[in-house]
């Protein structure tokens, strides 16, 4: 996935208008969590738990617990 579709995706659920890169800071709820959780399994068909998510705190750290290599 390129990785501006991915920022517009995160732009979306977390419902924000400023732009969002690899350092920008991310303050899960319960419901954006389904919402990664979502997103991760359909596009890169890998399955997150909540429980890994606690531990991000960036879209940098997401992108790490999905695969870098699934980034171009």
């Amino acid at each position: 996935m390129k990785k501006n579709l991915f920022f517009k995706q995160l732009k979306e659920i977390f419902e924000i208008d400023s732009e969002i890169n690899e350092k920008s800071p991310l303050h899960l709820t319960s419901l954006t969590t389904l919402a990664i959780i979502a997103l991760v399994d359909e596009e890169f068909f890998k399955t997150l738990e909540d429980s890994e998510l606690k531990t991000i705190n960036s879209v940098d750290d997401l992108m790490n617990l999905i695969g870098k290599e699934s980034f171009i």
